[in-house]
């Protein structure tokens, strides 16, 4: 970034580690009036949309000066209804334009490059890190440190400093998102709950028991062809072992990539996962066909464990509380729920606890309004918009007081309510984003107690972000498809990642 000079040796510290140089003072800007016009681009509809434009407007509202344009390059998805047996379930097609994503991440490279594009960017889809290196992104550490109306305590400071890139703050995740395991209480009632474990740990100790009964260990939904899925999850636990984008270090044709691949297979060969297919892969380039018949048998199978994301702890202390309670669960066909307990949260080998995010900004380094965009990126931040119920059920807010408000309107169904009346869903009024005055039962305080108590403590372990590159992951996907298929062994998909992922960090 283009740091503001401050007096002292710490500005000279300051400045050498800056990626572009120094320039300009730092307290200047907080002396600044906050007005003028600046632009937010974001791709994903359904993530940024109706939470950008409707902060964009309390934002201008507060001050008269300013001008908030939103860009959001991607449709919102089509909802539609299925029924089956009496069973009627709302199903949501997304939208998976790969060519409108390469599309949109070619123009955004094309306006960084030539120092031009929005004042704030989503980062989620965009190879941030290329940026970061180039000198196109902001530094927002040097922000966050002086300007007094910004406490790092007010937020989950962990996640943000998690998605420091080289040192720098380069991205301000808004959200965060984690994994953890649950096991069946009525399969393995003597199954050993732990702060953390690893695939490896839950399969050795289930298997002999699945292997006699039948039951499978993990439900996971294939989209292609056997235990491919299951290879995504594996790999996420050591990305970074295999592919470094930040030193652009490629390790995938050592033996132990295609060690994973063949041991992912003999997972879904012995048993170990499921094989339901809730998309036709036949239909897929079409949107796919929702398959119905496989996704309502899911839903009654047991599993010894399962792998969860964070919307689904709530449903942990709530699905006792009826059909308030069970609103703030989203199924996707993971299985029989109602004895499940907590297990621990999902690491590798060496004890990381990964975190991921949903909505992520920085700051064009070109922008001609940089105080501005700063203010605009704390308000997004900020308690007032984070408790909008606006952000998307499947992320957690990194402001701490808005997590506590969006838990208890997760327990009403408040919060749901108003994501699917922004999308179109439902009714909702502009007025109705104000915070609710929640109303809760003694149950569901008792509830949200224990909720946010659980919640604090995954929270603090959450300690490693991964660099990801859309488009290393998608080839990724590309290849193992084909050993899966049986049509390469899993050597030769390692060899031929190795050449694609090592010629597109370098060129």
């Amino acid at each position: 970034m283009n740091k503001k000079i401050i007096s002292g040796a710490l500005s000279m510290a300051l400045c050498l580690t800056a990626l572009t140089g120094c320039g300009g003072k730092a307290d200047d800007v907080f002396t600044e009036a906050i007005e003028g016009e600046i632009t937010v681009s974001a791709y994903e509809a359904i993530t940024y949309k109706s939470y950008l434009e409707e902060a964009a407007r309390k934002f201008e509202e507060k001050y008269p000066g300013t001008k908030v344009n939103v860009d959001v390059a991607g449709n919102m998805p089509q909802m539609r209804t299925q029924e089956s047996d009496g069973t009627r379930i709302g199903v949501m097609r997304m939208e998976d334009d790969q060519q409108a994503k390469d599309d949109y991440i070619i123009k955004v490279n094309t306006e960084l490059m030539s120092g031009r594009g929005a004042d704030i960017v989503a980062l989620d889809i965009l190879p941030y890190y290329k940026y970061a290196d180039n000198g196109q992104l902001m530094d927002l550490n040097d922000y966050m440190a002086r300007d007094d109306e910004f406490k790092k305590s007010d937020y989950a400071e962990n996640i943000i400093d998690g998605a420091k890139y080289k040192g720098g703050q380069f991205l301000f995740p808004l959200d965060y998102t984690f994994s953890y395991f649950s096991y069946d209480s009525s399969l393995a009632p003597d199954f050993q709950a732990k702060d953390k474990l690893t695939f490896a740990d839950v399969i050795n100790s289930i298997k002999d028991r699945s292997s006699e009964t039948g039951n499978k260990i993990f439900p996971l939904a294939s989209y292609t062809e056997r235990g491919a899925n299951f290879v995504s999850e594996l790999l996420s636990q050591d990305y970074e072992r295999f592919i470094d984008v930040a030193s652009k270090k490629v390790n995938l044709n050592n033996g132990d990539f295609a060690k994973l691949l063949e041991d992912a297979k003999t997972y879904a060969d012995e048993g170990y996962i499921n094989e339901s297919r809730l998309i036709d892969p036949r239909a897929a380039e079409n949107g796919g066909n929702f398959n119905m018949g496989a996704f309502m048998q899911q839903q009654q199978e047991k599993y010894y464990v399962k792998t969860n994301r964070n919307l689904s702890l709530l449903n942990q202390f709530t699905r006792n509380l009826g059909t308030q309670g069970n609103r703030v669960m989203m199924s996707m066909g993971g299985g029989d729920t109602s004895n499940d307990e907590i297990a621990g949260l999902i690491a590798n080998d060496k004890g990381e606890t990964q975190f991921s995010y949903t909505m992520g900004l920085g700051i064009n380094n070109n922008s001609k309004n940089k105080r501005v965009a700063w203010e605009f990126l704390k308000f997004l931040a900020s308690e007032e918009t984070q408790s909008s119920g606006l952000a998307r059920p499947d992320s957690l807010p990194v402001n701490k007081n808005a997590l506590k408000q969006l838990a208890a309107m997760s327990i009403t169904g408040e919060n749901m309510r108003r994501i699917a009346g922004a999308a179109g869903i439902g009714s909702f009024e502009n007025n109705e984003s104000e915070p609710a005055n929640i109303e809760l039962t003694p149950e569901q305080k008792t509830a949200l107690e224990n909720y946010l108590s659980q919640l604090d403590k995954f929270t603090v372990q959450l300690n490693k972000y991964v660099v990801h590159d859309e488009k290393i992951d998608n080839m990724i996907q590309d290849e193992i498809r084909h050993f899966f298929a049986g049509a390469k062994s899993a050597d030769e998909v390692a060899n031929a990642l190795q050449s694609r992922v090592n010629l597109y960090l370098n060129e």
